[in-house]
């Protein structure tokens, strides 16, 4: 065989080998982009959830139907949460606990506003820029 022939078919192996490479890989990132997005939303419904249900139990004090809908919120979001949202949680349920048994209620807001300012960031990582000093309302608090 000719030198040029030999060239030639090197250079077209190579160029449909990059091709087939920038095919897998854009298709790959493409597949974890989509993965990524998919459990963000469910895990932005799942937070939802959450302070839904933590609304409707602080509302309706002793409904033992809105109780339930809570633990359940919680017992998902031990599914979804990572690990900085559990511990957030976990700190808000205790107080809430101290709370019950007649104590102050402020470490209570911030550690919401905590629970809220971890689920955010969790949801949307471009919200990093958010203000910390910012605090949220319970959601059943009087206007």
């Amino acid at each position: 065989m000719d030198g040029t022939i030999i060239a030639a078919f090197i250079t077209g192996a190579f160029t449909g080998i990059c091709g087939l490479g920038a095919v897998v890989l854009t298709q790959r990132g493409s597949r974890k982009r989509e993965h990524e997005s998919d459990w963000r939303k469910m895990k932005l419904e799942y937070y939802k959830e959450y302070v839904a249900a933590f609304s409707e139990a602080s509302a309706s004090g002793s409904n033992e139907t809105a109780r339930q809908r809570y633990r359940s919120a919680v017992n998902n979001l031990n599914l979804v949460a990572p690990t900085n949202i559990l511990i957030a949680l976990y700190a808000f349920q205790k107080q809430v606990t101290h709370i019950q048994q007649g104590n102050s209620h402020d470490d209570a807001d911030a550690l919401f506003n905590s629970l809220l300012h971890a689920m955010r960031n969790d949801c949307y990582p471009k919200l990093s820029k958010d203000n910390p000093n910012f605090r949220f309302l319970h959601l059943n608090a009087p206007l």
